[in-house]
């Protein structure tokens, strides 16, 4: 695909002047900023090269856009309407400040109840989830599938992309001690990845401190530890339970489980898939799907580029060839194309 790489800056530093017109926070500033300063060739190369579609004139739904900064690069690229989807108020509050008056063509909506989609059936050309499903709920996963599947049209592209590959060697011990930070802290300790300024055990004492100000600590403690994984309104009637009664079911976190927020969305933190446990959701919604396969890019034009580029390719093929399915534990991440059949 040729692109107008200027046309794309320019579209950086325009969002960037608008930003700086109006009373925003400024990790979107920052944000800008790095979408400017080059983030937007990761994702153009990671991301949009690899879905299979013209651009132009499309209708695109970015599923878990946070504050939207994806939509200047997709506009910029051909897209005729971009939705964005989120289902955290912040984002789309600013998301529609920022964006709304710098794109006409342009909409952000959240999903209704436990996450249908207020879209038509068959108005999207491509829906793009990239790094969004380690962080939905898991009951409410394949209606997310499901929605993306009836607001495509037939012949549109579904496009998964998600950094949690449990086919990749060693990755489940990896995440053992993200997850036991994320839901037992402390507050403020640092992973692999990200700082857990609170953590999820923290945020449970703090939502029945609030509630029940008056409970003594240690049955706080004792009712957080052991309400590991509710949320929203079923987390609060279950703390209304045990105030009133005595009586609690206990739910403490079980190690290597994926933690989720004890807050109204119940989002979960990265949890982890086998490529092919998305292939076989996908496939039962009416998707032909596969998983991207990772080929040795060309990075530069001197016979010894050339040279390495083609050792690379050939121990591509040859890992092919042995094991057929090599390509789904390639690296920590995968990405699916899925074409909605019907």
């Amino acid at each position: 695909m040729k692109i107008d790489e200027k046309l794309i800056q320019d579209s950086y530093h325009l969002l960037i002047e608008h930003c700086n017109t109006l009373r925003v926070p400024e990790h979107v500033i920052s944000m800008s900023n790095d979408y400017a300063n080059g983030l937007w060739r990761v994702y153009f190369h990671d991301l949009l090269m690899k879905i299979p579609v013209d651009w132009h004139g499309k209708t695109v739904i970015d599923f878990g856009c946070k504050y939207g900064h994806l939509f200047p690069l997709l506009y910029s690229i051909g897209a005729n309407k971009v939705i964005g989807v989120d289902i955290e108020d912040e984002y789309l509050k600013w998301g529609r400040e920022v964006f709304l008056k710098l794109y006409r063509n342009a909409e952000f909506i959240k999903p209704e109840q436990v996450g249908y989609l207020p879209v038509q059936p068959d108005s999207a050309d491509v829906v793009i989830m990239n790094e969004v499903i380690s962080h939905i709920n898991p009951m409410f996963l394949e209606l997310a599938i499901s929605e993306a599947a009836r607001c495509l049209k037939a012949g549109g592209i579904l496009f998964i992309s998600d950094g949690n590959n449990l086919s990749y060697p060693g990755y489940k011990e990896k995440l053992l001690a993200f997850y036991e930070a994320w839901e037992n802290g402390p507050d403020g300790i640092r992973t692999d990845r990200d700082v857990v300024e609170k953590c999820y055990l923290s945020r449970r004492k703090k939502i029945i401190e609030h509630k029940y100000p008056e409970l003594e600590k240690d049955r706080i403690e004792y009712l957080a530890k052991n309400t590991s994984g509710l949320w929203g309104d079923y987390l609060l009637k279950t703390i209304d339970h045990y105030v009133a009664s005595g009586e609690l079911i206990r739910r403490p976190y079980r190690k290597g489980v994926c933690p989720t927020n004890p807050g109204s969305s119940g989002v979960v933190i990265e949890k982890s898939f086998y490529p092919q446990q998305v292939l076989y959701i996908l496939m039962g919604y009416g998707f032909a799907c596969h998983v991207v396969k990772a080929q040795p890019a060309l990075s530069g034009n001197t016979p010894l580029h050339f040279a390495k580029y083609s050792v690379r390719l050939l121990q591509y093929y040859a890992k092919e060839i042995i094991n057929r399915g090599w390509e789904m534990s390639a690296s920590e991440g995968f990405q699916i194309v899925a074409r909605k059949e019907h």
